[in-house]
């Protein structure tokens, strides 16, 4: 018996790279006040990112790598037992120098997100430019929620988004 993961070309990559990739590839430095291209982090990079920033960048955009869950039998019933539905989530961390730039931040994150997503003609990529096993993203835009600040002064606000990614293993 073999496993197998559906759409996947080659070698499979960590989910929290190929979300990393896509947004530094894709990114439009020009649809941000003042040309921004922010310092891009994920953890399979750099293994540390669950750390909070020390305020360094104060333009950044970290991938975080949360979980992998299989969906319930239950609710995505797929051809019995030969094929599982599985999900991966990673959060996606915004900090911005203001509040304008963490918005446009936020904005173009999900500008990539929406014109990248992976459906029955695309698929998502990872770094090789292959394709990914990641069938379709649960939302093709997040929705961020702002961070508490560590001091009382919010001086680079950051904000943080789920983004869900559905994929299948399958039996052979």
């Amino acid at each position: 018996m073999t496993i197998t993961f559906t759409n996947l070309s080659g070698t499979r990559e960590n989910l929290d790279k190929s979300i990393w990739d896509l947004l530094g590839d894709n990114w439009t430095a020009g649809n941000l006040t003042g040309t921004i291209t922010p310092i891009f982090t994920c953890d399979t990079v750099e293994p540390d990112q669950l750390a909070r920033p020390d305020g360094s960048d104060t333009n950044a955009v970290r991938i975080n790598y949360v979980s992998r869950t299989r969906l319930s039998p239950d609710d995505f019933d797929i051809n019995g037992d030969d094929k599982h539905a599985w999900m991966c989530t990673v959060f996606i961390e915004c900090q911005g120098e203001s509040l304008t730039t963490l918005l446009q931040i936020e904005d173009e994150v999900n500008r990539i997100l929406w014109e990248n997503r992976p459906n029955g003609a695309n698929r998502l990529v990872k770094s090789d430019t292959a394709s990914s096993e990641v069938a379709w993203f649960e939302d093709s835009e997040i929705e961020f929620e702002r961070l508490e600040p560590e001091d009382e002064v919010d001086y680079t606000p950051i904000s943080q988004g789920e983004l869900k990614m559905v994929y299948f293993k399958t039996k052979t």
